[in-house]
């Protein structure tokens, strides 16, 4: 994916998109960051008690080894404090490797919308890649736009969309979909396991910006959307790609905005809705 120059990212992990105006906006995808999935927890739990039992000899041998008190780079990573830290962090690494994947399918499919064939992705997304190839061949969606920076001012947020499509009559759509030919679609391509609710109030979000920002800085209207469209890509499920339509209305664009403004007040500074810890004094003082 082209990434705009003016996007941010904070000590904190949070995305921001600042304009060569000097305004700053938070990311749609951090927005969402903030809603709870509690089953991730389990889901971590699992992946480090796998890691232990794959690596019995490891962490038998860690238990009784003494802490090497050294962190990063120069950190044993044999010791008890280390392999604790290795084992409690598979959730992250799978977590980061899942998202780099995602990122070079992102980066393949631009390249082949805006030049056409002839890009390579690394081993790890291919079969992804290879997927949404063998579903855009057989669909033959317009694209209008692709990776496009989309701000509003209104709201105070902003993202990259992945695409802008319409299907023509030359298309291929499943029968239930139909009543989205010749209309303009904000489509996301997802390679998570699963889809939820999220993914469909992130189009919605995208749905709401009101300008476009093109890589040298211009801003244009952003193009009107009829309805959103999630391209579910797994490589080995039966067909490939999953196509799910995203609906945008105003319930679901509100729904986003509640979380925006809840993301807001949880990045907000400490000192905006709490003052500096304050204790009485230790002995009493004589007023006048």
């Amino acid at each position: 994916m082209t990434e705009p120059f003016f996007a941010d990212t904070d000590a904190a992990g949070s995305r921001y998109y600042v304009l060569n105006t000097g305004e700053r906006f938070i990311s749609v995808t951090t927005v969402l960051s903030y809603i709870a999935k509690p089953h991730l927890t389990g889901w971590a739990a699992r992946l480090a008690a796998e890691a232990a039992l794959d690596n019995a000899e490891r962490v038998f041998i860690a238990a009784d080894t003494p802490s090497c008190n050294t962190k990063g780079d120069n950190a044993c990573g044999l010791c008890r404090d280390c392999v604790t830290t290795w084992l409690a962090d598979r959730h992250n690494v799978y977590r980061d490797a899942a998202g780099d994947r995602g990122s070079k399918l992102h980066e393949a499919a631009e390249h082949r919308e805006k030049f056409g064939p002839g890009g390579t992705v690394d081993d790890d997304a291919k079969p992804f890649f290879d997927a949404y190839v063998d579903w855009a061949d057989r669909a033959q969606p317009e694209i209008i736009a692709a990776e496009m920076t989309v701000v509003s001012r209104k709201w105070g947020h902003a993202g990259t969309l992945d695409n802008l499509m319409r299907f023509g009559d030359d298309s291929v759509l499943p029968k239930t979909l139909e009543h989205l030919r010749h209309k303009v679609l904000l489509v996301d391509k997802k390679t998570s396991k699963s889809i939820d609710r999220t993914h469909a109030w992130q189009i919605n979000g995208y749905s709401l910006c009101e300008t476009a920002v093109l890589e040298d800085g211009s801003e244009i209207p952003t193009p009107a959307v009829d309805s959103g469209l999630i391209l579910h890509i797994r490589p080995e499920a039966e067909g490939g790609v999953k196509m799910r339509e995203a609906h945008i209305n105003p319930l679901n664009q509100a729904k986003f905005i509640h979380t925006l403004r809840m993301a807001e007040g949880v990045t907000a500074p400490l000192g905006d809705v709490l003052s500096r810890p304050a204790q009485l004094p230790k002995t009493k003082e004589t007023t006048k």
